[in-house]
């Protein structure tokens, strides 16, 4: 068996751009010489990933990646890992060619598991788990009261984790505090509540919040630095009263082992920026010095399908993040989204990942 075709699609929906939850797509298609066709996503730029896949091969260190990948055995994808990052590495090494790596390593691993007719996380190492327990994602409203008619929505829907954030929280400490007062008050006190602090602080910053978000029981603060902050990230954990969680605009995994070594209690892994191959040997590590993971997925259902194959084999986890905002473009491609009963969401059992966008809706 060989690769036969790589393929990127860029996909838009007219009239949405920078709404919330990934109303764009970056997808990889990889068929082989006998039929079998992989998919990956990317949460980068689909143009740019696009050109990065498809680019023609100019030199063994300056490589569209399906140059690199037409001819090759598809049912080892973490030996091609390396092929990839050398032949990317004149432009590459980080950011976007690393999240086009990612979307190839996931139609990889589809492909592996459709050929040997198990599902990806058999191939990945012992299932330690078949569900998980979600939580929802939903934007902030403009105001705390609007904010919390949101999360009494969402816990209407069932959902007993609710995680909001980004604006307007940032530069007034009372007023944040006035956004995670009315959150807690609305979803009460055994509803999981996390916050997303979207980069916007600097340590003694996100320090105070911790201080003021503390007497709220949040699950986790998520992302109060920016990604790069690591000596931020270490102060914080050392003395903050809270669990932090970061990482999810990482790619490389240089930057996700800074924030576990700098004592982020959970590391979050977007699969469709890192991959299975990398992210499988995060979770390992993370693991090893007392952390857990939690998938970021602000996508598509790909992206959480694949999270969920590399979550069930994962040594220690936390929790898995769906998307509870109406997304029409991942609607029309994915259909078949899973989704949350009870709490839960489980873990795919069909061969590959189980997953694949809608002909139709994709041409």
């Amino acid at each position: 068996m060989h690769i036969a075709a790589v393929r990127a699609f860029a996909l838009y929906r007219p009239g949405t751009v920078g709404h919330y939850g990934g109303p764009y797509a970056a997808l990889v298609r990889i068929e082989t010489d006998d039929g079998l066709v992989g998919w990956g996503e990317a949460d980068s730029s689909p143009v740019v990933i696009k050109a990065i896949v498809e680019a023609p091969f100019q030199d063994e260190l300056m490589a569209g990646l399906a140059s690199l990948l037409v001819g090759q055995d598809p049912r080892e994808p973490a030996a091609l890992w390396p092929r990839m990052l050398r032949g990317t590495s004149q432009f590459g090494r980080a950011g976007a060619a690393l999240q086009a790596m990612a979307a190839c390593d996931l139609a990889l691993w589809d492909i592996a598991g459709q050929a040997a007719g198990v599902p990806v996380h058999r191939l990945l190492g012992e299932t330690r788990r078949s569900r998980l327990e979600v939580y929802a994602t939903h934007p902030l409203g403009p105001t705390p009261e609007a904010s919390a008619a949101h999360a009494r929505t969402l816990v209407a829907r069932g959902f007993t984790g609710i995680k909001m954030g980004w604006a307007p929280l940032g530069p007034d400490p009372d007023r944040d505090e006035a956004f995670v007062r009315a959150l807690r008050d609305a979803v009460g006190p055994r509803v999981r509540l996390l916050i997303d602090g979207g980069n916007a602080w600097d340590a003694p910053a996100a320090l105070e919040r911790c201080r003021r978000f503390a007497p709220y029981d949040l699950t986790w603060l998520e992302e109060p630095l920016a990604p790069e902050d690591t000596d931020g990230y270490r102060e914080v954990t050392q003395a903050g009263p809270m669990t932090i969680a970061a990482g999810e605009l990482c790619s490389t995994a240089r930057e996700l082992d800074a924030l576990s070594e700098a004592g982020v209690g959970v590391i979050q892994i977007d699969i469709s920026r890192v991959g299975l191959t990398q992210g499988l040997a995060l979770a390992r590590r993370v693991a090893a010095r007392g952390g857990r993971i939690v998938n970021h997925t602000y996508t598509h259902a790909l992206n959480l399908v694949a999270s969920l194959h590399l979550m069930a084999v994962a040594p220690a986890v936390s929790l898995c993040e769906v998307q509870a905002n109406p997304n029409a473009l991942g609607a029309a491609l994915f259909p078949d989204t899973p989704l949350a009963e009870a709490g839960y969401v489980r873990v795919p059992t069909r061969p590959g990942l189980g997953i694949a966008p809608d002909p139709a809706a994709l041409a």
